[in-house]
């Protein structure tokens, strides 16, 4: 299971790699939105991916629209140096999974991580019975004969 960071030199986003590391989940790295992109539309597609409010290319509402294109589903979560409500507000109604800032204290973080990687799983559950349904044909519908 692989989580995507995507910020550029962002210390929040830095001190939240070391601290999913520390209770060994798998992390990797893009700087930019084009790389987020790369990542999502790839074969290994990433549960989670946090992101920090500002990136070079774009802001976290650009992650959150590319999650949402993705072959399969994904979970954003937004990274902030500061608790800040507007923000946290803005950030679940665009389509955000959670929004997050420092410290990240084990339990909690452990917490948010569980219940969005749950979800995920549900949602790819989901999807995969769907194309499963779509790809069994359809049988005709038979009458009963007429007496």
């Amino acid at each position: 299971m692989t989580f995507l960071l995507v910020h550029k030199h962002d210390a929040p986003l830095e001190t939240l790699n070391h601290a999913l590391r520390r209770q060994s989940m798998r992390t990797e790295q893009a700087q930019t939105c084009e790389e987020a992109a790369l990542w999502l539309a790839g074969p290994d597609t990433p549960v989670l991916v946090f992101t920090g409010v500002e990136l070079p290319d774009g802001t976290w509402a650009d992650v959150v629209r590319l999650a949402e294109r993705a072959p399969i589903p994904v979970n954003v979560i937004v990274v902030s140096r500061l608790a800040d409500i507007r923000t946290y507000i803005e950030v679940l109604q665009c389509g955000a999974f959670d929004f997050i800032a420092p410290p990240f204290e084990p339990t909690a973080l452990a917490h948010v991580v569980s219940c969005a990687v749950g979800n995920v799983a549900t949602r790819r559950s989901m999807q995969a019975q769907v194309l499963r349904q779509a790809e069994v044909p359809s049988q005709p519908l038979r009458l009963p004969a007429a007496s």
